[in-house]
């Protein structure tokens, strides 16, 4: 009996034995499952707090209920700059003799504008400066029969008393490429901070009164942006100037009459609040 008992003890090991060796298996799946569910969960959160901190003004998931209100605001102001093109072309039989004439037309130019009009020289920069080929065509082909030389000049005019004879003496002097007068805005940066003030001060009054009317209660501020409606610039010119090819002037000119006029900055701003 002992020795049956023995032998079924020693097979029922044997057995027990035998099954264990799946075990290990069983656990390596579950552990497995465990570890793509954690995964699972992980991802989901990061993606949460990832959408979480996607979060500036204007883009903000927290806030769903939101009310927006426009405001615009103006403000006239005068100009302060002139901004005057003035240029000399100059055509010869070669480049060097082109050159010549053009430099030596376009520095007494710029010469004038320094010592009689005491214009800086940050305010004159030079826009433009080219030399190509002028072409005849004959029988066919064509063949280069001179050169052209070009070169322009911005210039700043702060004192706009002095536009009209700025204009009338880079034509004796030669000019014969002229525009302007443009009327602008040096700095329009205090003029676009006033508009954009009374454009948020006109939102905030729509907004309390929007919100009385429909009987809401005005939360944070969630979302601001802003359009510069600009201003234009304006030209203006009241000469009479007609010019030949080499700046000699046909008919005598007269310093212009110049008006400036007055300008509108304009700033349109869009605000939108939480509705607690």
């Amino acid at each position: 009996m002992d020795e049956e008992l023995k032998h079924h003890d020693c097979c029922g090991g044997s057995g027990h034995n035998h099954h264990g060796h799946h075990w290990p298996k069983k656990v390596l799946v579950l552990f497995l499952g465990v570890v793509l569910l954690l995964l699972g969960i992980y991802l989901i959160s990061l993606t949460r707090n990832s959408l979480k901190n996607y979060n500036y003004i204007g883009k903000s998931p927290e806030f769903k209920n939101i009310i927006t209100v426009d405001g615009s605001g103006k403000v006239t102001a005068k100009s302060d700059i002139a901004i005057i093109n003035t240029g000399v072309l100059t055509e010869k039989a070669t480049v060097a003799q082109a050159q010549k004439e053009n430099t030596e037309k376009m520095n007494a130019i710029v010469k004038v504008l320094k010592s009689d009009f005491k214009i800086e020289d940050k305010d004159i920069k030079t826009s433009q400066y080219s030399i190509y080929p002028r072409y005849d065509w004959r029988d066919g082909s064509q063949r280069i029969i001179g050169y052209s030389v070009s070169q322009s000049v911005e210039i700043k005019v702060r004192d706009f008393d002095q536009i009209g004879e700025i204009l009338s003496r880079a034509a004796e002097l030669g000019t014969n490429s002229l525009n302007g007068p443009n009327f602008t805005i040096d700095d329009p940066e205090v003029y676009k901070a006033e508009a954009r003030a009374k454009a948020i001060a006109q939102a905030k009054d729509k907004a309390k009164v929007l919100a009385d009317q429909v009987g809401i209660k005005l939360g944070a501020i969630v979302n601001f942006s802003e359009n510069f409606g600009g201003y234009p610039i304006i030209s203006a010119y009241g000469g009479d100037v007609s010019m030949g090819l080499g700046g000699a002037i046909e008919k005598s000119l007269p310093a212009p009459s110049i008006e400036p006029g007055s300008e509108e900055v304009s700033v349109n701003i869009n605000i939108s609040y939480e509705i607690r």
